[in-house]
């Protein structure tokens, strides 16, 4: 990250970045705890998973091993799998990490 001050929108996801990555935080050291305590009939992975109402659907491809590894975390995957890429969304909103377009064709920063 560069030394200029944010914008607003910059400002503004960079909140709700960090806001997202320690919600992830917390469910996954609650997940943790819950694989180690709680009895497999009892944990209902789902409840956990964050839900947003408004959804669009689309048809994607992802690699095998990558579906597979999320797939494998039972019930609430897709929902995790949104609050990852929203969190890199954020990321690159905020200015946090470099974006695709944040550079010319030479490599300099725009």
């Amino acid at each position: 990250m560069d030394n200029r001050k944010r914008t607003r929108r910059e400002a503004r996801s960079h909140e709700e970045l960090m806001s997202e990555l320690e919600e992830m935080e917390t469910w996954w050291r609650d997940y943790r705890l819950k694989q180690r305590m709680i009895p497999d009939e009892w944990y209902r992975l789902h409840e956990t998973a964050p839900c947003r109402p408004k959804k669009a659907r689309l048809t994607a491809a992802f690699d095998a091993d990558v579906v597979r590894w999320y797939r494998s975390l039972g019930r609430g995957y897709q929902a995790r799998m949104n609050a990852v890429l929203r969190a890199y969304m954020l990321a690159v909103v905020a200015r946090e990490i470099e974006g695709v377009g944040d550079r010319d064709g030479a490599g300099r920063p725009i």
